[in-house]
């Protein structure tokens, strides 16, 4: 099976949050940041759970940083990076 591309993870990376994780308005874009979303320590843990799921790829924790949960993109792109590695 082919690996998801950066715009298919980044789409369900931003489903994820917009529906499971976080309480974001209607502006919520898979743009927006993610910490001025809401995102949490508690959140991140839910999202990270749902993300291995998603791809049976764990994410450290070393790999969470401000810059890698700037945005739905960002994230999206760290997971493909990682998937490629895989």
């Amino acid at each position: 099976m082919a690996a998801p591309t950066i715009e298919d993870l980044t789409a369900k990376v931003f489903e994820i949050l917009r529906d499971e994780i976080l309480s974001a308005g209607s502006d919520f874009s898979a743009r927006s940041n993610l910490i001025d979303a809401g995102l949490d320590s508690l959140a991140v843990t839910q999202l990270m759970l749902s993300i291995e799921e998603l791809t049976d790829v764990w994410l450290d924790e070393s790999l969470l940083t401000a810059e890698s949960l700037e945005s739905a993109e960002t994230l999206a792109t760290l997971i493909h990076e990682r998937l490629a590695e895989a």
